[in-house]
C-alpha cells in the first residue's frame, strides 16, 4: 500500500524548470508522507523537448519488505516506469501466467506483476486485475501517461489539468501541497456535498480537481502545444460481467457463495506484516471472522473498540463471536474524554469534507497502535446483502407505486403544508410524490439537506450535480437498489472515508466483501432471494450456515456510533457556536451565515427533527476550508 503522486508539464525550456516541477513533487510526497512511511521515491523521464514527466510514491510496506519493492518501479528494457497504490490478490495467478516471458523476476511484490502486465497485455491487463488499486505508468514506448483505478473504486486518484499542466495524486490535499493547483471552492462539489454529506465523484470540493471514477483509466499524451487526456472505461457495469455463473436454485447459491466468499478471504490473507480484523460484534464482522477462522493459517487477530455507556458498546456480542471461534481478541477501552480528545486529530485527516468518518479514524489509531498494518473491515455487507433501511423504501415504494403518481403528489402537497415539521417527515413527503423507482428510495434516504434547503444555503444558485449512473432496474427492486448503494453510498462515502482515516495512521484496510467475483456474483442473484421477514441478511446468514450464533444474527442492527447528538448539545456546543456565529467563513464559501445559525438553533431546540449530521456537516466544511485555506 502505498501513495502515488506525479506530474506532466509543458515548457519551452523544459530542462530549467524541473527543479520547480521536482520541488512540486517533494511537496506532494511530503503531505502523503502518513501513507507510506517505510519508502520514498522520485523519477523523472528523460527530457524530450519541452516535456517534463515526474512520477513519485511514498511506500508502506505489505508485500516483499525489501529494497526490491522500491517504487516508481523502473522496467530497464522498456524504459516504463509504474507508480502503484494497492493490492492484487490474484497476483500470484498473474505471476505464473507471465513468467513464461518475463524471465527473471527482481522481486516478490504485486507492483512488478502490474508493470509485466501492461507490457504484456497493454490496458487489456486492468480487467485482469483483482483487488484495489490506483496506479499510474509512463509508457515510454508510446510516449504516454496511463492512470486507471480499480473497478469497484476503493483506492482513490486525484487529478487536475489545464492545457500545459496534468498533475495528479493520492489525495486532494496533496494536490493543494504542490502549489500549482488553486485553493479554490468548486460549486459542484460544494453543492453535492450539501446534498450528500460528501462530494459524489468525478466532482471533488476543489474547482478544476476530477476524481477518476472507479473501473475508467486515463490516457495523458503530450503534444507540441498541449497535453491530449482521454479517458475510457475498462470495467463492466456491477454484475453485468462474465466472472461468475450463477446457479437458478437458490440452494446452489448459497453453497457456491461460501466457497466464493471463503476464496475472497483466503487472497485478502496474503500478506508479509501483521494483520488483523474489525470485530463489531455484527453479521458482516463476524462473518468475516468465521470465514478467516476456516481459511486462515494461523490464529485470527479481533480487535474492537469498547466504550463504557452501554448503549453504544457492542463488546459482549464481540466477545461472543471471539470466544467461538478462539481468536486472538484485544479490546480497546475509549472514554468520552478520549474520543474527544481524538477528534482535532481526525478533523485534520479529512481528505475533502465528509459528514461521516469519525469511528474509522478513531478504530484505525487503535489497531495500529496495536502493533497491526493490514485490518480486514466487513465493509459492503450491507449493500450487497440488502442490510439498510433503503431496501425497504425501495420495495415500500414498489407498492405504492401503484397508486396513481398525481393523488400521490396531491397528498404529498398537503402533507408538507401541514405535517412538514421534522426531516423524517420531509423525507416521508418526498418519497410519496417520488415516481416510485428504486433510484428514488436511494436518493431521498442519503439525501442531507434537500435541494430546495441548499438553495436557500447559498448566495447563488449553483449548477445541478451529475446523477448518479446506476442501472434503476424496475424488475428487481433489491438489486437496483444495491448497485446505488454500492456505486454512490459506497464509493463516496465509506471506502473514500474509510481509506483517508485509516491511511492517516499508515494502516491499510481490506475489504473482502468489496471484491469484483463476490459483487459480480451476487448482484446477479435474485434480490427475492436477499431479503426474508425479519431475518437481517438472510443470504449471508445461510451461506454461513451454523457457524455464526443465534445472539448475533437474531440481534438488531446497531454499527459502530458516536454521540455526536448528545456531545453537540454538550461539550462540543461552544466550539460549534463559535465557528457558526463567524459569519466571515460561510460568506468566504458562498453560503448565507444566517441560514447556517438557522440550521444550528433549530438543531438544539428539536434536536430530533434536525439530526444532527446537517449541523456537523457545516461544521465540518467550515473547519476544512479554514484549514486549507479553501474559499469560493
Amino acid at each position: 500500500m502505498c501513495s502515488i503522486a506525479g506530474i506532466i508539464h509543458l515548457k519551452k525550456d523544459a530542462e530549467e524548470h524541473r527543479g520547480s516541477d521536482a520541488a512540486a513533487l517533494e511537496r506532494m510526497m511530503r503531505a502523503l508522507h502518513h501513507r507510506g512511511p517505510d519508502d520514498r521515491g522520485m523519477w523523472f523521464a528523460p527530457l524530450v523537448e519541452n516535456v517534463t514527466v515526474g512520477l513519485a510514491n511514498t511506500r508502506l510496506a505489505i508485500l516483499d519488505l525489501s529494497p526490491a519493492g522500491h517504487q516508481p518501479m523502473l522496467d530497464q528494457t522498456t524504459g516504463c516506469a509504474l507508480t502503484y497504490n494497492g493490492e492484487v490478490y490474484n497476483y500470484l495467478d498473474l505471476r505464473q501466467q507471465l513468467s513464461e516471458t518475463v524471465g527473471e523476476w527482481q522481486s516478490h511484490t504485486d507492483t512488478e506483476v502490474v508493470l509485466k502486465a501492461y507490457e504484456r497485455w497493454g490496458t487489456s491487463g486492468l480487467e485482469r486485475l483483482r483487488g484495489m488499486f490506483a496506479l499510474a505508468l509512463w509508457d515510454a514506448p508510446a510516449g504516454r501517461l496511463l492512470l486507471a483505478r480499480d473497478p469497484l473504486g476503493i483506492k482513490p486518484l486525484y487529478y487536475y489539468q489545464t492545457d500545459e499542466l496534468f498533475i495528479f495524486a493520492s489525495e486532494i490535499r496533496a494536490l493543494l501541497a504542490s502549489g500549482l493547483v488553486p485553493r479554490k471552492l468548486g460549486r459542484d462539489g460544494l453543492t453535492s456535498y450539501l446534498e450528500r454529506g460528501s462530494v459524489e465523484a468525478p466532482a471533488t470540493i476543489i474547482e478544476g480537481v476530477r476524481s477518476l471514477l472507479p473501473g475508467h483509466y486515463l490516457s495523458v499524451t503530450p503534444r507540441a502545444q498541449s497535453l491530449d487526456v482521454e479517458g475510457a472505461s475498462y470495467g463492466r457495469a456491477l454484475g453485468m460481467g462474465q466472472l461468475v455463473s450463477p446457479p437458478s436454485k437458490r440452494d446452489d447459491a448459497v453453497r457456491q457463495l461460501r466457497e466464493i466468499l471463503e476464496d475472497s478471504v483466503r487472497r485478502h490473507l496474503i500478506s508479509d506484516v501483521p494483520l488483523g480484523v474489525f470485530l463489531s460484534g455484527g453479521i458482516d464482522s463476524g462473518a468475516l471472522v468465521a470465514l478467516m477462522s476456516r481459511v486462515a493459517g494461523e490464529r485470527v487477530k479481533s480487535f474492537s473498540v469498547v466504550f463504557a455507556e452501554q448503549k453504544f458498546s457492542e463488546a459482549s456480542h464481540a466477545r461472543l463471536i471471539a470466544e467461538k471461534f478462539g481468536t486472538e481478541h484485544r479490546e480497546i477501552p475509549l472514554g468520552e474524554d478520549g474520543l474527544l480528545a481524538l477528534l482535532p486529530g481526525a478533523l485534520d485527516a479529512i481528505d475533502q469534507p465528509t459528514m461521516d468518518g469519525i469511528n474509522t479514524f478513531v478504530v484505525s489509531q487503535a489497531v495500529k497502535q496495536a502493533g497491526i498494518t493490514v485490518a480486514l473491515s466487513g465493509l459492503g455487507g450491507d449493500e450487497l446483502f440488502a442490510g439498510y433501511n433503503t431496501f425497504h423504501r425501495g420495495r415500500q415504494l414498489q407498492s405504492l407505486a401503484r397508486v396513481p403518481r398525481p393523488l400521490r403528489r396531491a397528498a404529498a402537497a398537503l402533507g408538507q403544508s401541514v405535517m412538514s415539521n421534522s426531516v423524517g417527515r420531509k423525507k416521508f413527503w418526498q418519497l410519496m410524490a417520488s415516481d416510485g423507482s428504486p433510484r428514488a428510495a436511494y436518493d431521498v434516504t442519503r439525501q442531507l439537506f434537500a435541494r430546495g434547503d441548499v438553495q436557500s444555503l447559498l448566495h447563488d444558485a449553483s449548477p445541478q450535480v451529475a446523477e448518479l449512473a446506476c442501472v434503476d432496474d424496475v424488475h428487481d427492486t433489491i438489486n437496483a437498489v444495491s448497485r446505488c448503494e454500492l456505486e454512490g453510498y459506497m464509493v463516496n462515502t465509506l471506502l473514500r472515508d474509510t481509506d483517508f482515516m485509516s491511511m492517516a495512521h499508515s494502516l491499510e484496510v481490506r475489504v473482502p466483501f468489496v471484491d469484483a467475483v463476490v459483487v459480480d456474483f451476487v448482484l446477479k442473484l435474485p434480490g427475492a432471494w436477499k431479503v426474508n421477514g425479519g431475518r437481517a441478511k438472510p443470504l449471508l446468514q445461510d451461506a454461513l450456515g451454523p457457524l455464526l450464533p443465534a445472539e448475533i444474527t437474531q440481534r438488531p442492527k446497531m454499527g459502530f456510533t458516536l454521540p455526536f447528538e448528545n456531545w453537540m448539545q454538550s461539550r462540543l456546543r461552544d466550539d460549534l457556536t463559535r465557528v457558526f456565529t463567524d459569519e466571515r467563513r460561510f460568506e468566504a464559501m458562498g453560503i448565507r451565515p444566517q441560514r447556517v445559525q438557522e440550521t444550528w438553533r433549530r438543531f438544539l431546540e428539536h434536536p430530533r427533527r434536525v439530526g444532527w449530521s446537517r449541523p456537523w456537516a457545516l461544521y465540518v466544511l467550515a473547519e476544512w476550508c479554514e484549514l486549507h485555506g479553501v474559499t469560493l
